[in-house]
C-alpha cells in the first residue's frame, strides 16, 4: 500500500447527547458580557460513538471508495486498536499508526434545541501526540510520497511540530490547516507560523472570529481559505474577491458533529480526483449535509 493521503489528528470516542431548551437561556449577559454561569440542564439522552477529527476525516475519506490512500497518524488507546473502530478503518483499508496508550480521547458533544454545541475534550492517550514525531512512525521515502496532507486539531505546540516535520521531507504535497476548535489557544505567531507551512486554510464562521486578525487582507492572499458557515454554505478566498458556495439542503438536522470533518473529506476527495475548486468545494458541502442527518459523525 503506498498512501497518497496523510491526516495527522485524533481518534477518540464521542460521547453525545442533547439537552432540552438553548444554553443561551441559562446565561446571564450584563452590558455585552457573561455577568454569571451556573447553568443546569436536562439531558434528552447519551451514545457513545467513534470520533476523533482524524478518525472522522479518514472515515469519510474511506466512504468514497478511496480508504486505501489514507494513511492516519495519531495516538489513541487500545479501545480502539483492539475494538470495533479500529476494525471499521481497517475495513476500508485505512492504515493508522501512532503511539498507543490504554484509553483514546473522549470528546462529550452537547448540543441544544438551536444545533449550538458545547464541547469538553479528555484527551486521554492523545497527549501522546504532543512527545512523539512523524519520522518515528513514517521513513523519509513515504513522507515524501504524500500527495495531501491535513493537520487537524491538537495544541498549537503539536500542531507547529508535526507540520515542520512534514515540510522537513515534503515540499510538494497540498497542505491544509486546520486548528478547528483550540483556535483560541494559538498566539499570532504559532498561528501564522503553521499557515505558512501550509497551502490551505480552513475553519468554520466561529473559528474565524479567532485568526483572521491573523490573516491579513484575505483578498490579496495566495493561499485558498475557506470558511464553512454551517446551513449558509461558505465562502472561499483565493488570490481575489470572496466566493460564496452554498450548502446541500437536508430533510432534518439530527445532530451536528463531525459536519466539518465530512466537509475536508469531500474536499480532500474531490483534489485528489482531479475535480475543480468549485467542485471540491461542493463534495464538501454534500457529505458535511449527509453528517448531520445522522446521530454521531460516522454512519453505522
Amino acid at each position: 500500500m503506498n498512501p497518497k493521503i496523510l491526516v495527522v489528528g485524533s481518534i477518540a470516542f464521542d460521547v453525545i447527547f442533547s439537552v432540552y431548551n438553548r444554553f443561551q437561556d441559562a446565561i446571564s449577559v450584563h452590558k455585552g458580557a457573561i455577568e454569571t454561569f451556573n447553568a443546569s440542564y436536562v439531558s434528552k439522552g447519551k451514545k457513545m460513538v467513534p470520533g476523533g477529527n482524524a478518525g472522522n476525516i479518514a472515515y469519510w475519506l474511506g466512504t468514497q471508495g478511496i480508504g486505501s490512500d489514507v494513511a492516519v497518524f495519531s495516538a489513541y488507546g487500545r479501545d480502539f486498536s483492539q475494538g470495533s473502530y479500529g476494525r471499521k478503518l481497517e475495513r476500508l483499508g485505512i492504515e493508522v499508526r501512532g503511539p498507543e496508550g490504554a484509553y483514546s480521547g473522549n470528546a462529550y458533544m452537547i448540543s441544544d434545541e438551536s444545533n449550538q454545541q458545547f464541547i469538553i475534550w479528555q484527551p486521554n492517550a492523545f497527549e501522546k501526540i504532543e512527545t512523539v514525531s512523524l519520522r518515528e512512525f513514517y521513513s523519509e521515502a513515504e513522507l515524501k510520497s504524500f500527495e495531501y496532507a491535513i493537520f487537524s486539531v491538537m495544541v498549537p505546540e503539536a500542531m507547529q511540530k508535526h507540520l515542520e516535520v512534514f515540510r522537513t521531507y515534503n515540499k510538494t504535497a497540498q497542505v491544509i490547516f486546520d486548528p478547528g476548535q483550540v483556535t483560541p489557544l494559538f498566539t499570532a505567531e504559532k498561528f501564522n507560523a503553521c499557515n505558512n507551512l501550509s497551502d490551505i486554510l480552513v475553519g468554520n464562521e466561529v473559528e474565524f472570529e479567532h485568526f483572521e486578525p491573523f490573516l491579513g487582507d484575505l483578498a490579496a492572499s495566495d493561499s485558498l481559505v475557506i470558511r464553512t458557515e454551517g446551513e449558509k454554505g461558505g465562502t472561499y478566498f483565493q488570490g481575489g474577491k470572496p466566493q460564496y458556495f452554498p450548502s446541500h439542503p437536508v430533510e432534518a438536522v439530527v445532530e451536528v458533529t463531525g459536519a466539518g470533518d465530512a466537509f475536508r473529506s469531500g474536499f480532500i476527495a474531490g483534489s485528489m480526483r482531479g475535480a475543480s475548486l468549485v467542485e471540491s468545494i461542493d463534495l464538501g458541502a454534500q457529505l458535511g449535509a449527509e453528517c448531520v442527518q445522522i446521530l454521531g459523525p460516522q454512519k453505522d
